[in-house]
């Protein structure tokens, strides 16, 4: 949960500074969802030592799901492929954060 906070409060804070906005760069806002991503399976994995990869997966899929709602409740029209392909995206960014933790951890 400390991954998905965290990357929630760095996107939410680029777009209150204004770097983020809905009519600003679309690529720096997609840049910043598949960063927040990996930061979130990153985390997950850190924090847990049982499999960091299938934590780290499910909360790319967390902060997914939850990006998906944020889109859907301000009006985006998506239809099931995108919103499909970008559960696969999500879970597999956040399962290559939970890699690094475990890489990570391996070499402490």
């Amino acid at each position: 949960m400390a991954g998905l906070g965290g990357g929630l409060i760095v996107f939410l804070l680029l777009a209150f500074v204004g770097v983020v906005g809905a009519d600003g760069n679309a690529v720096v806002l997609i840049f910043l969802q598949f960063l927040s991503l990996v930061v979130a399976g990153y985390v997950a994995g850190r924090f847990t030592s049982p499999n960091p990869l299938l934590n780290g997966g499910m909360a790319g899929l967390l902060l997914f799901l939850i990006i998906a709602a944020i889109s859907l409740a301000a009006g985006a029209r998506l239809n099931p492929l995108e919103l499909g392909l970008l559960g696969i995206v999500a879970a597999v960014l956040g399962s290559t954060g939970g890699a690094l933790a475990a890489s990570r951890g391996r070499d402490e």
